[in-house]
């Protein structure tokens, strides 16, 4: 056991890890809230979209932008920089809250500005995780317990929104956030990071020319974004499935994407386990396949214990895949483009999943959701076949660039 957590035996690693923990979990208490006041202020479902597309938008647009400057610029003084911009974000909710001038479009903003923060900090994240690590064959170790921690703050910060939202209200969970921005520039500051010479001025389309030379890297970064698109049901119709599907109400709701929360926490410690990225392209491949399967029953699954455990399924594929695309990715690209390609993962993994739930919408706006569910698993089914007709060439590829570097 004590090997599944194995990189946190290195003190830089150690300290991020716990500042995340921390930081993660005010995250999530702060989504649920303003979904939550969103709902309550706007009473339109449509502007709860709306504003929930307003955060993802930047991510699509910005990403590639604040991964250039990941590869220009000292990755911990851009990770401080956003970190302070989203605690005072998360202050300026509170004091709004405090006093209850709240409007949509004070959301949409505010929604707004956490997204550019995001597309900035999520590729220069990805890129720093390497400087963390003496030894870089801990990465994916560290990669699995980063989406750990993610997923683990996915189960605790909703729950504990719930009981904030209960007792005091939503001034309490901007606070909550704000102060657990505390831990991540603290822990930030506390890094002892050896120095490093500044990258050159990123060269126009070096990212490029590399994923045109790496068919491997195009491949998974193709995955992830299938992906994601094929999540989005599972992320958009819940609430649909939960009400009108089997009848239940928020508790239903909870108790589905907390399954889904938990098979993404486990396939999480499953991946921390293993101790070298050879054959997760198989392991990317049979998840793809189970993400068609799941899909496919969930389409036409009246029963509330399956659909329980579909949703504990897909959360566990969903993860295995991003986090394997994700520790193959790392394991193969040079650091000088690091934040460049990451920012391309960033947009793959997070960028595509407004599209996909405006895709499963539409889908179950005109054909039901069984039609949203089929597509998914249609589309999964494609790009694992997809993988597996080109597996030999692509397997021999990938092992030669992990080889090499």
């Amino acid at each position: 056991m004590l090997e599944t957590f194995r990189s946190l035996r290195e003190r830089n690693f150690r300290i991020y890890f716990s500042g995340q923990v921390i930081s993660l979990i005010g995250t999530w208490v702060q989504q649920v809230a303003v979904s939550w006041l969103t709902y309550s202020v706007t009473g339109s479902p449509f502007l709860l979209g709306l504003i929930s597309f307003a955060g993802q938008l930047p991510m699509l647009v910005l990403a590639p932008w604040g991964g250039s400057l990941a590869d220009r610029f000292p990755r911990r003084s851009i990770l401080l920089l956003t970190q302070w911009v989203e605690m005072a974000v998360a202050s300026g909710l509170a004091l709004i809250a405090v006093f209850g001038h709240f409007n949509a479009w004070i959301l949409a903003v505010c929604a707004l500005a956490l997204g550019c923060a995001g597309a900035i900090e999520m590729p220069t994240r990805q890129a720093f995780l390497p400087e963390l690590l003496e030894d870089r064959r801990l990465m994916g170790n560290a990669i699995a317990l980063n989406s750990m921690v993610f997923n683990g703050a996915r189960l605790v910060g909703p729950a504990l929104a719930a009981g904030l939202l209960a007792l005091t209200g939503t001034a309490a969970c901007f606070i909550v956030n704000a102060l657990s921005f505390v831990a991540a520039i603290y822990s930030l500051s506390c890094l002892h990071l050896p120095g490093q010479p500044m990258h050159a001025r990123p060269r126009a389309g070096g990212a490029a020319d590399w994923l045109r030379h790496s068919p491997p890297a195009r491949w998974l970064l193709l995955s992830a974004a299938i992906t994601s698109l094929c999540l989005s049901p599972f992320m958009t119709l819940m609430p649909v499935y939960a009400r009108d599907i089997f009848h239940g109400g928020p508790a239903t709701l909870g108790l589905l994407m907390g399954a889904s929360g938990c098979g993404a926490l486990l396939s999480a410690l499953l991946l921390a386990t293993r101790r070298h990225p050879h054959g997760l392209e198989i392991v990317l491949v049979l998840a793809l396949f189970a993400i068609a399967i799941i899909a496919a029953l969930f389409a036409d699954n009246r029963q509330l214990p399956v659909a329980v455990v579909l949703s504990l399924l897909s959360g566990t594929a969903f993860i295995t895949i991003v986090t394997s695309c994700n520790t193959l990715l790392q394991s193969i690209v040079p650091d000088a483009l690091r934040g460049r390609v990451m920012a391309l993962y960033s947009m793959a993994f997070l960028g595509m999943m407004p599209l996909g739930s405006l895709l499963s919408g539409s889908l179950a706006h005109r054909y039901g959701g069984s039609a949203a569910f089929s597509a998914a698993a249609c589309g999964a089914l494609v790009m694992g076949l997809l993988l597996l007709q080109r597996g030999r060439r692509l397997r021999r590829l990938l092992h030669e660039s992990l080889d090499a570097a």
